[in-house]
């Protein structure tokens, strides 16, 4: 009928341990995790094809062994990562609402949500002599990162859609957008490290039975709402464009596509990404792919 109710729920139980290190006189550790998680969602039908709806959730986490071990250099973020072995379990609760309809040609989803965190876990750069007194005063090759433990909130929203502007012929004239934000704070400290800004996606296509042109035009937003230990990150626009072909008639499998991402060369950096002071995204990038499947 118009009145829909779902539920979910999931068990997971997590073991992890480490050896002793000797030259640190840092002892073995076992540590075991039982988490309960679950979601109850209603939604309701506003009209044939549109439908309202909320979800709860309550969701825990087990600390992973990277958060709860590492105490060392790491090439790959370019940083040393000091972990602490007495965390505890990360839970949260959230609300989320939906919108989602659909009409002749037209599609359209929107949801907004708020989730507060207990024991969220995140990783900073603290100063350099925590991670030498656990590092046996060594010096280090690196930044010091290390993992804490506090509550957090974090909120946002995300809006997708798409609208049929013509038929051509056998072809489709189709325009697509998405839209998405999130803000998170960790109580008595500020922002939370590496969240991304707001971002837009709006792309055109032309959509046939075996040719397909499509071009899209990405926004974000600078990011300056940042923990005490980053750097702002400028807001950067791309633009990207594909053409693929279906050789073979009535042959889904087989495709062929020329693709440039990142046309006029621009400098972006995701706010997200632990290397993005020293490692922009790729610049422009023309590519020509086949992809079959049996």
């Amino acid at each position: 009928g118009d009145l829909r109710v779902e539920g979910g729920g999931r068990f997971e139980h997590t073991a992890v341990s480490a050896d002793a290190d000797d030259i640190l006189g840092n002892p073995d550790y076992s540590r075991s995790f039982s988490t309960i998680s679950g979601s109850l969602g209603a939604s309701y039908a506003l009209a044939p094809d549109w439908r309202i709806g909320v979800n709860l959730s309550h969701a825990e986490r087990a600390p992973t062994a990277e958060e709860l071990f590492a105490r060392g250099n790491h090439a790959g973020t370019q940083a040393f990562e000091l972990g602490n072995a007495d965390f505890s379990k990360e839970k949260s609760w959230g609300i989320e609402g939906t919108l989602r309809g659909k009409g002749e040609g037209y599609s359209i989803g929107l949801s907004a949500y708020h989730n507060w965190f207990s024991g969220y876990i995140y990783d900073s750069i603290v100063d350099d002599s925590v991670c030498q007194a656990a590092n046996g005063g060594a010096e280090l090759e690196f930044p010091c990162y290390a993992y804490s433990q506090a509550d957090a909130r974090y909120y946002g929203f995300e809006a997708e859609g798409s609208v049929k502007l013509a038929q051509l012929g056998g072809y489709a004239i189709n325009l697509d957008g998405v839209a998405d934000y999130v803000r998170a704070t960790i109580k008595g400290s500020g922002p939370a490290p590496r969240i991304p800004p707001l971002r837009l996606l709006g792309g055109i296509e032309a959509q046939g039975d075996r040719i397909g042109a499509r071009a899209e035009v990405e926004h974000v937003f600078e990011q300056n709402r940042i923990a005490a230990t980053e750097t702002p990150t400028d807001g950067f626009t791309l633009v990207n464009a594909s053409l693929s072909f279906k050789p073979f008639a009535g042959n889904d499998r087989t495709t062929l596509m020329l693709s440039a991402n990142n046309i006029f060369d621009v400098e972006a950096r995701r706010h997200a990404s632990v290397l993005k002071d020293f490692a922009p995204l790729a610049g422009r990038d023309i590519r020509v792919t086949a992809r079959f499947s049996l």
